[in-house]
């Protein structure tokens, strides 16, 4: 039997070994009567993990006992003693919520509230009051920041990249590469999938007006794939929660032919919900580019010194299908459908200027460029979730299948004169599939504590072809080159065991995990011996706390360790040339980093403000870096490709505070302060490093009634190094003027983008034998009008009234579960 299979075999035995040995009953720790229940947020429909629960004497008011919510919002107060009470429930950002007529019966076990929504609030004058459909811009939960999209209508028109640059730990470039705490290796998963699109493909696809809030996880849990350096960029979907139809239409169109579309249905009922979603997107972007290189090869140093301009865009589009069906009130199946196509286009004309230290004669070059990526893609999923009796007790299993077809092309031409002198053509193509499994369980061994465990198998297969072409000026004609053309057959399979231990002691919550993974991966090569394999174990351990100080302070603290495997296109030897003077090569003998990551936050109110501050450290061991070097095959040409480097280490701060300066204007400041450090050689030179970065995003909101709104932000990033590049400071800034016709069933939204035209990526790279400088800027502002139709958007469903005193059974349990 092959030994992966024996591997399944093993992890499904080992599984259900642990469900059978956490699934006995248990005992109550301590006797006495309790008080359970379970706190919701009103608007967003989830659990409020981490509020403060405290219950009072009625007679006297004072204090009697107190804990904190879980992660899905349930809490416990035991050894209660017979008598009357009431319950107090706060959280950052919610109304408190006081229940009277707790009501304790000698002999009673437990006494069940049910379930309480929590109202969210906005701050004024040191008093909460209530801002219809407001939420904060930024939250601070115990393992995540959820970043409302809602409130950031300055990127209205744009996409998930566009939200990002407003998160402090995010750093977008100008050609919409997203990095996080300084790291491009991080997951992307949307309603907590992963996603058949490499990351930042998915974060440049998906409109803004389909998300409904996007989660930045910086340390996940066992119960999350550990694969990316700085954590999960999670991408929620709007979704309709309301009984009957409801829908939305956004149209958004603006200067130098940009132009997006998304449409949205949901239809509900109490057995089944249907979603559908239609989105179209074209996107271009004109700009300048500027570029100073020496480089020394065979004891001669060659200079290019180089301006021109660039378009760079596309266009893409798909459809969502999702259809939820309750079998049951425990029972749920769940299918879910995508399909999509993108192009995504980049063309440029540099002027070049080129010499040399043996003859200072100026030679004149025009270099022209142009590259695509295109491709269709569709991913299926199908997920059961059963609920038994006990409140938290749970078994799921999803299946999905994801497949994407495509390529790219890569055509460069030099001329001298209006003539080709040289060019190059570089050509793409392949499918890639990928099957992934999942199977959870959860239960609840006690009132406060819960066990998960989980098994997860993932398998894909890709084959990629590289050809290679070279003009020939005799044909007028690109040649092709079989010698450098290359076929690629990889194929990867991840098994993986997860098991979580949570608990509640008073104000101190804790989540143990741990998480271990078998790996087997082949690239070879059909027309060849050649192959590269990798086969291993990894094991990786979670830790997370929280414990409530009081006064509606928390602390939080955690550590994960997590794994970067390269990426497929990282591994494959294939030249592939941007244009006359850049090329890139991947590097098939790359290991895996491995990342040590710690973290500490805390959130109270300090006067009329929500504060929220976190500070981080996070050490990478083989660290992986996109590296340059002098290409020794011809001379003034720069080789990039990718390699171990060495170990990095960053330690850094991040705050978040929002503010009511006037019932009217709203302010919320956002800052990251990190000091950097790497250490290592390449080539047999060092390039150990160290600097202090920082960046800080200030947004304004001025709400004068109630369907006027104007918004203005800013945001400056600070320089910051890697091991061979320093980029330089940058500073931009958006306005939007935001109007609500029809009782807020139209809106739309003028978005001006980087105003000032500040738009500027300036760095330097140097190496063995070459020193780089660039410039890139983009035209702007750029200018868009957004128009949303809201459809039945503002129907709600009435809730229950039920509650402490509406009828308790016999035991103390509380009649029906009432809500709140």
């Amino acid at each position: 039997m092959d030994r992966r299979y024996r591997y399944s075999i093993l992890f499904t035995v080992l599984i259900f070994m642990g469900f059978a040995a956490f699934a006995q009953p248990g005992q109550g720790r301590r006797a006495g009567g309790t008080v359970t229940g379970t706190v919701i947020d009103s608007v967003a429909d989830s659990p409020v993990g981490y509020a403060n629960i405290v219950l009072y004497s009625d007679q006297d008011s004072s204090q009697v006992d107190g804990t904190i919510t879980s992660e899905s919002g349930r809490f416990t107060i035991e050894n209660v003693p017979p008598g009357k009470y009431f319950l107090e429930i706060r959280f950052i950002g919610f109304h408190d919520r006081i229940l009277p007529d707790v009501a304790i019966q000698p002999g009673a076990s437990k006494v069940n509230i049910g379930t309480v929504y929590l109202d969210r609030s906005a701050l004024n004058s040191g008093e909460e009051v209530v801002v219809e459909g407001t939420t904060p811009a930024m939250e601070y939960k115990i393992d995540r920041k959820v970043i409302d999209v809602s409130q950031q209508q300055t990127t209205a028109t744009g996409t998930a990249v566009d939200i990002l640059e407003n998160v402090p730990s995010v750093r977008v470039d100008i050609e919409g590469n997203v990095s996080l705490r300084g790291s491009e290796s991080f997951t992307v998963l949307i309603d907590g999938r992963p996603t058949v699109l490499d990351g930042n493909e998915a974060l440049q696809q998906i409109p803004v007006s389909s998300i409904q809030n996007i989660e930045i996880i910086t340390n996940p849990s066992a119960k999350y794939d550990p694969e990316g350096t700085s954590g999960i960029i999670n991408i929620v979907l709007k979704k309709e929660k309301f009984v009957g139809s409801s829908g939305m239409v956004d149209l958004s169109a603006g200067w130098d032919d940009r132009y997006s579309g998304d449409a949205l249905y949901n239809y509900k009922t109490d057995d089944y919900t249907l979603t559908l979603n239609l989105d179209y997107r074209k996107r271009n972007f004109d700009g300048t580019q500027q570029e100073y290189r020496r480089t020394t090869n065979n004891g001669t140093t060659n200079f290019i010194d180089a301006n021109g301009s660039s378009v760079r865009g596309g266009e893409g589009g798909g459809f969502r299908a999702a259809f939820e069906y309750n079998f049951s009130e425990n029972d749920q199946l769940t299918l879910n459908t995508r399909y999509g196509s993108r192009e995504w286009r980049n063309t440029s004309e540099m002027y070049y200027e080129e010499w040399t230290s043996a003859n200072s004669q100026i030679e004149h070059y025009t270099n022209q460029s142009r590259g695509s990526r295109d491709g269709t893609y569709y991913d299926i999923s199908a997920s059961y979730l059963k609920q038994f009796n006990q409140d938290g007790h749970e078994l799921s299993a999803e299946f999905s299948h994801d497949k994407w077809g495509g390529g790219g092309l890569s055509v460069n031409q030099l001329l001298r004169d209006g003539q080709i002198q040289s060019g190059r053509k570089s050509v793409e193509t392949g499918p890639s599939l990928e099957y992934e499994f999942q199977l959870e369980y959860t239960f609840p061994h006690w009132e406060d504590n819960t066990f998960e465990a989980g098994y997860e198998v993932e398998s894909e297969e890709s084959e990629e072809t590289s050809e290679q072409y070279i003009w020939n000026t005799n044909q007028d004609d690109f040649v092709f080159q079989p010698q450098f053309s290359r076929t690629m057959v990889n194929s990867e399979n991840t098994q993986s065991l997860f098991a979580l231990y949570s608990d509640e002691l008073n104000k101190f919550g804790y989540q143990l995990g741990f998480r271990g993974e078998y790996t087997y991966r082949n690239i070879a090569r059909p027309d060849s011996s050649a192959y590269f394999s990798l086969d291993r174990w990894d094991f990786f351990p979670t830790l997370h706390t929280s414990y409530s100080i009081g006064g509606a302070q928390q602390i939080m603290a955690s550590y994960s360790r997590r794994i970067d495997r390269p990426r497929s296109w990282y591994l494959e030897p294939f030249l592939t040339w941007r244009d006359a003077y850049n090329v890139n090569r991947g590097n098939p003998s790359l290991v895996p980093e491995y990342i040590d990551s710690y973290e500490i936050g805390y959130q109270t109110r300090i006067g009329k403000s929500v504060f929220n501050f976190e500070t981080y450290a996070r050490k990478t061991h083989n660290k992986i870096e996109r590296i340059q070097q002098v290409y020794p095959a011809e001379e003034n040409v720069v080789l990039h490709t990718v390699d171990n480097v060495g170990t990095d280490f960053s330690l850094g701060t991040e705050f978040n505070i929002r503010y009511n300066i006037l019932e009217q204007w709203n302010i919320n400041l956002m800052g990251d302060f990190y000091r950097y450090q790497v250490w290592g050689d390449y080539a047999g030179e060092s390039f150990d490093r160290q600097s202090f970065t920082w960046s800080s995003r200030l947004m304004n909101t001025f709400k004068f009634n109630d369907v006027w709104q104007i918004q203005w932000d800013a945001m400056y990033r600070s320089p910051r190094v890697s091991s061979q590049e320093r980029d330089k400071a940058s500073f931009r800034s958006n306005l939007s003027v935001r109007r609500d016709f029809l009782d807020k069933k139209v809106t739309t939204t003028l978005q001006v983008r980087d105003i000032f035209s500040t738009s500027r990526w300036a760095s330097e790279t140097d190496g063995p034998g070459f020193y780089t400088e660039s410039v890139r800027e983009m035209d702007t502002p750029i200018i868009m009008l957004s128009v949303k139709i809201n459809i039945n958007n503002y129907r709600q469903e009435r809730r229950g009234t039920g509650g402490p005193g509406g009828g308790m059974d016999e035991g103390g349990e509380m009649g029906g579960g009432g809500e709140f």
